[in-house]
């Protein structure tokens, strides 16, 4: 009986201590633990929302207090948070351990951090918030038909090599003007190669970014942000 309860005590005493170490060996390399709580504008939790890492492609749901935790996050990642109406929005890491999205409209949220708040409100002219919707009365066999005169500065053509997409105003040396492609956080670089296998009945929100430095040089010739209606409810992991 005596060595049964030193088992149990051991093995409580051990839980800290582990759960320390994990604390220990993230600030050793640098990482930590990053937490995103997601609320409408009366402050009441939204649950269920998507936040992916752009780094691990992982992605998680957020809890009925609307609250996702992160492990391991450094300060070169980004996360993917899909924000009901309004689609994919991308925070940079660095220098923060929590923040608070706040939904304000179907255009408009703000993100809090410890050090400020940042106002930002998505420009309606280069998303297409609701794809089944517009579908209904603009049918589009592929990604090409639906893009097709809907966002300003997108252009697409048919060349040699197929269908290349490239956004007015970006200037490249390296001849390479098409943008880097997301789709629920999976990066693409040809947009011949997603037309051809993309379901554009499976797609919720599009939005096109000019500047997509969060990306590196991969976005240096902007980004096209694609969300599928599945990622809006279904937890993925690639």
């Amino acid at each position: 009986m005596k060595k049964i309860i030193l088992a149990v005590l051991f093995s409580c005493l051990l839980l800290p201590l582990t759960a320390q170490e994990q604390v220990n060996d993230q600030q050793k390399d640098g990482t930590r633990t990053f937490s995103v709580k997601i609320v409408d504008k009366k402050g009441k939790p939204l649950s269920n929302l998507v936040v992916s890492t752009v780094r691990e492609k992982t992605t998680f749901l957020t809890d009925k207090k609307g609250i996702v935790n992160l492990e391991g996050i450094a300060d070169s990642d980004s996360l993917v948070v899909f924000l009901p109406n309004i689609g994919e929005t991308h925070i940079p890491c660095a220098g923060l351990d929590s923040v608070q999205i706040s939904v304000r409209s179907k255009t408009k949220y703000h993100i809090q951090d410890r050090k400020e708040l940042v106002n930002l409100k998505t420009n309606p002219s280069n998303t297409i918030a609701n794809v089944p919707e517009m579908l209904k009365t603009r049918p589009a066999r592929d990604l090409a038909e639906l893009l097709s005169g809907q966002i300003p500065g997108l252009r697409i053509t048919m060349g040699s090599t197929g269908l290349t997409a490239n956004i007015r105003g970006i200037n490249t040396i390296t001849g390479n003007t098409e943008p880097l492609i997301v789709i629920d956080g999976m990066t693409y670089e040809s947009f011949s190669e997603v037309n051809g296998f993309l379901d554009v009945h499976s797609i919720q929100s599009i939005q096109v970014q000019k500047d997509g430095g969060m990306y590196g040089m991969r976005g240096a010739n902007g980004v096209i942000i694609i969300t599928t209606i599945g990622a809006s409810s279904n937890p993925l992991s690639y």
